[in-house]
């Protein structure tokens, strides 16, 4: 009896360890929230009397997300709708022998994004616990919105609004790139097939066409990258 019980328990022991290294296959649908901002660097020397002033916007985040994991670790790639941009307050103001001409602009530049995060995740307790996380990511550019006003102050005393209101378009005359890429990081929790992660997207790929000049309307300078913070809830189901 003794050689057999021996022989059930390491068994059991082995079937376990198996077990704990099998790998395991979920999809998921995510959802979130982004804090956007659009980091502009470096104004071009053609416009000295322009002052810009960018900051954060809330968008939204909404795709699917595969999962293979073995033990503590899984690869978690996405494909994802991703809004993001930033608010925008610029200033133009041009001194001419009559006087002085000021130009202010507010609103807001939404860009659309497809992306294509990709994720590796360790989770303290495998399927939950804690989790912290880092990868790469590419998007794609597909349209968005620029929305705002424009008020012309004039050297006579007269003023004049006048409505920002235009699809934002990808082609030979645009001074905006198509294409980013960037890295992911951040932390989480995971709790069964529920999994909540907060990240920080760190856009590496300038997005401005440095031929083009500085638009006076958008607040886009010579150089810009997407910067963003995401709150994202992510639910898997078994494959």
């Amino acid at each position: 009896m003794k050689p057999l019980a021996t022989l059930l328990a390491a068994s059991l022991l082995l079937s376990a360890a198996t077990a704990s290294a099998q790998t395991s296959f979920h999809i998921g649908g995510r959802g979130g929230l982004n804090q956007a901002q659009l980091v502009t660097h470096g104004a071009s020397n053609d416009y000295p009397s322009r002052t810009s002033d960018a900051s954060a916007l809330y968008a939204w985040q909404a795709g699917i997300t595969l999962e293979a994991r073995r033990g503590n670790f899984a690869v978690q790639p996405a494909l994802l709708f991703s809004q993001k941009g930033s608010r925008f307050s610029t200033v133009n103001t041009i001194v001419g022998f009559a006087g002085t001409d000021t130009w202010k602009s507010t609103g807001t530049n939404r860009y659309n994004w497809v992306e294509l995060p990709l994720h590796v995740v360790y989770t303290q307790h495998g399927d939950h616990g804690l989790q912290l996380f880092a990868g790469p990511y590419v998007a794609l550019a597909v349209g968005g919105h620029q929305q705002g006003n424009t008020t012309h102050y004039s050297w006579t005393g007269a003023t004049d609004d006048k409505p920002i209101d235009q699809k934002h378009s990808y082609n030979s005359l645009s001074d905006g790139k198509r294409v980013d890429a960037g890295l992911n990081f951040g932390v989480g929790y995971r709790q069964g097939p529920l999994q909540v992660q907060l990240s920080y997207g760190l856009g590496l790929r300038n997005l401005r066409d440095l031929t083009q000049r500085v638009d006076s309307e958008s607040g886009s300078y010579d150089a810009a990258y997407n910067r963003v913070a995401q709150l994202t809830g992510t639910y898997f189901f078994a494959l």
